[in-house]
Formats: structure tokens, sequence, C-alpha cells
């Protein structure tokens, strides 16, 4: 059973399961609203989604890995790269050792991630956990123009949202919400936009209107 305060115009948006805890929680806090996005970790189903990606990504790269050892052996014996340029065997070589670790790394970033944001009436705090490093960044609310939707490459690189979402303060972006999804994203950033009268802003520049309830998913 879900349950859901509707919010109003300077008001903010908690959506709360009763079954089974929320990875992403949104309650109103005194002046503002706060928000907590938990490690993906935490649930059963995570666990083997992400399980499933990395013995996925683990079988491409022995399958890749094991294809280009032979085009290395039997180019090394005849002396000559007939079947693969050496300008491009190199490149891929590389390529494959390289990206594979930091995809395994990316994953396990996902999994344990943790993010907190606090919007008060003086600032907005965004604390993020990762390799069991936290970091606090605080922004004067007054110096928030604007929530944006942007496909800008912003960090954490190991997020898996291709559309990131930012506060645009004093004329630069500041990434939050690196673990969530695209759809939890977009929830957020209008439950955001809600609490502090903030415009959301898509990629293109345009206002997002959102309903006026919002379901945030697990």
């Amino acid at each position: 059973m879900t349950r859901v305060l509707t919010a109003r115009p300077n008001h903010t948006i908690a959506t709360l399961n009763s079954a089974a805890s929320p990875r992403v929680v949104i309650r109103p806090a005194a002046g503002g609203v706060a928000v907590e996005i938990r490690p993906l970790v935490r649930t059963r189903g995570a666990r083997w989604r992400l399980g499933l990606a990395g013995a996925a990504i683990l079988a491409a790269a022995l399958f890749g890995g094991a294809r280009l050892a032979r085009v290395w052996e039997a180019g090394l014996k005849k002396g000559s790269f007939q079947d693969l340029p050496l300008s491009t065997l190199v490149p891929v070589t590389l390529a494959v050792g390289v990206s594979t670790p930091f995809a395994l790394l990316g994953l396990v970033a996902l999994a344990f991630a943790e993010e907190q944001i606090e919007v008060t009436q003086d600032s907005i705090a965004i604390r993020s956990t990762a390799f069991e490093r936290t970091r606090v960044r605080i922004i004067p609310r007054r110096e928030v123009s604007a929530w944006v939707e942007t496909y800008r490459p912003l960090p954490p690189w190991w997020t898996w949202a291709v559309r990131r979402l930012a506060a645009r303060a004093g004329g630069r972006l500041v990434p939050l919400a690196g673990a969530a999804g695209q759809r939890e994203k977009r929830e957020i950033g209008l439950c955001l936009a809600r609490a502090t009268g903030l415009p959301l802003l898509a990629a293109s520049g345009r206002p997002i209107e959102g309903p006026e309830t919002a379901k945030i998913l697990r």
C-alpha cells in the first residue's frame, strides 16, 4: 500500500510505502525537504540484477580477450597482423583491458552509494558516500536559480543514468542524485522544484511540469 502526500505550491512531497521501505525517500523538513537515496544492495532483486550485470561484463571481457589473444598470437607467429591491423588491435586491446575494471568498479560504486539532499531555508546540503568516503557540498539557497536535467558528462563517472540532474548555482551546475535512475531523477527534481519554488528545466531548457502527486520508485 502506497500513501502519497500531495504537494501544494511551496510545499513538499513524500512518498511512503508501508509494505517495504523505498530506496528513494523524500520527507518534508523545516523550510524545505530531505531526500535520501539508499544503496541498491539493500534489496534482493537489486543484488541479483547487479550480480548478473557484473557476470555479463566479465563474460564479455573474457570472450573478447580470448579472441584478441588469438589474434595477437597469430600475428606474432606470422610476423604480420593481417586479420586485424596493429593500429586497430592495440586500441581495442587497451579498451577491453581498461574498460572492464572500470565497469566493474562502477557497478560496485552504484551498489553501495548513498546520498542525502537536505534543503533548508538557508542552504542546500548534498552528502554523497561512495567507496566509504563521504563528500559534503553546501550551497547557499539564494545562489540556486533552477534545477536542471542535462546530458553533460557531470560527475560521478559511475552513474548509470545518461541524463544527469543538477542544481544551477552561480552559473555552474552542481550534480546530485548520481545513484538514482532516470525516472527517479525526474521525480526527485520535481519534488525539489516544488519544495523550493524553483523551476525544473529539461535539457532543452524548457520547464518541466509534473503532476500534483508523484510516486518514487523502489
